[in-house]
């Protein structure tokens, strides 16, 4: 281990702790935790997301960074990224003295956006690059008989412990003790949206005549997913391989999951402590009917293992938020897209779940129009005053190359909502 490496990413984890440990922190803490709970909305909580493989590119760009070994490198940005939150984004994201990292493995199902799998669902898959950041998927499933290799498989995540015993004896080392790293099964692992598996290795179109074409095999094969996807879940709990996710990890289609329940031991934790989630974005042009029957009625066996679920990503809701309701009795986050009606999300949601509201990430990515951003805010604001509100601005393929657009967005949302 290169020492100059070892001392970047200590300096670095300094600081971070010292965000963590300050009082304006611990007051966040709170407020998400009160507002996941319904407790309080007397705050609108934000968060400016941007993505990793965009905005943060640019914020943070790979040529800035000064560490030489890999893994270290990847220490480096996360825990820059996290500075350079808490330096220009006055927002509510919450600090902690430590850093995520996802668990080596293998996840038998299909994981969306590796361009390196070779199997998924027990069908053999490929995905030739044909961009610098793009790659190509065909139809895997192409006749009804492609199904049986799927309705055969059982899913599961198969650890790679010992590179896991490595890499953490690794970060530990470089750390030495100032923060902790904390590992997590891969996301995918747990997300029970299914359609988003199942696409990549049917195709959309393909799937949307399935739903007049071949409905009785569709159901079946969504349903196996879904009870294949809730037996791993069971599995990683016996085998206390789930993570306590009331924390500042992601949450849902974004937000964190604070809750006044005290925190556990990874060993301990059981799925009813945990935040699970789904959606249909694939969906969104479906009947409220088949969306019902299609997905929720197999999204919910495995997503109501859960203590509190989230639901929804960029999808329109209006007509199906009854249906999350009547399916998903743990449901304590729904996503208010831009293609939802942000009146009759408030109306539909009202005190029975937080109102995740998602604005356009279009509104900051070439410019920036004050009196436009600040007409919709205000709009939210009259609309959802009986509600648990968060804002939050995620999907940020791109930021401008500047931070100002961002800093200005949440310095007109704590104008309009008095924060």
């Amino acid at each position: 281990m290169i020492r100059q490496d070892t001392e970047i990413v200590r300096e670095l984890s300094k600081k971070l702790v010292e965000i963590a440990g300050s009082p304006e922190n611990e007051v966040r803490r709170r407020r998400w935790a009160d507002h996941n709970d319904l407790i309080s909305n007397e705050h609108t909580l934000l968060w400016v997301c941007p993505d990793d493989d965009g905005g943060w590119q640019e914020l943070v760009p790979p040529e800035t960074l000064k560490c030489s070994d890999p893994e270290l490198r990847e220490l480096e940005v996360r825990l820059r990224r996290y500075l350079y939150q808490a330096e220009h984004f006055p927002d509510d994201f919450a600090f902690e003295p430590w850093v995520y990292w996802t668990v080596p493995g293998e996840y038998t199902g299909y994981t969306y956006g590796d361009p390196n799998q070779k199997s998924a669902w027990g069908i053999p898959i490929h995905a030739p690059q044909v961009g610098k950041n793009a790659y190509h998927l065909d139809a895997f499933i192409q006749e009804e008989e492609d199904f049986e290799p799927l309705l055969q498989h059982e899913v599961d995540f198969i650890e790679d412990t010992g590179e896991l015993h490595r890499v953490r004896d690794k970060l530990k080392e470089a750390l030495g003790g100032i923060i902790d790293v904390r590992f997590q099964v891969p996301y995918i692992v747990l997300v029970q949206s299914l359609l988003i598996e199942l696409v990549h290795l049917r195709g959309l179109e393909n799937l949307m005549y399935d739903l007049y074409d071949i409905p009785d095999l569709l159901q079946e094969t969504l349903h196996h997913m879904a009870v294949s996807k809730a037996a791993l879940l069971k599995k990683l709990e016996r085998e206390h391989r789930l993570y306590d996710n009331r924390s500042n990890v992601y949450t849902g289609s974004g937000s964190l999951g604070y809750t006044n329940a005290p925190r556990k031991a990874d060993e301990d934790v059981l799925l009813r402590d945990m935040w699970g989630f789904a959606d249909a974005q694939e969906f969104s042009e479906v009947s409220a009917e088949m969306f019902e029957s299609f997905a929720l009625e197999n999204q919910k066996i495995g997503l109501n293992l859960f203590g509190r679920a989230c639901y929804g990503c960029c999808e329109p809701l209006d007509d199906k938020f009854d249906a999350v309701f009547r399916h998903l009795g743990a449901v304590r986050r729904l996503s208010v897209s831009p293609w939802c009606s942000i009146e009759t999300a408030a109306e539909k949601i009202g005190r029975k779940a937080i109102y995740s509201w998602k604005p356009n990430p279009s509104l900051i990515c070439t410019g920036f129009d004050e009196g436009e951003v600040t007409d919709l805010l205000k709009r939210v604001r009259d609309a959802t005053k009986e509600n648990f509100l968060e804002i939050i601005l995620k999907d940020i393929r791109t930021c401008a190359n500047t931070p100002v657009h961002l800093s200005r967005f949440i310095t007109l949302v704590r104008n309009v909502f008095g924060e």
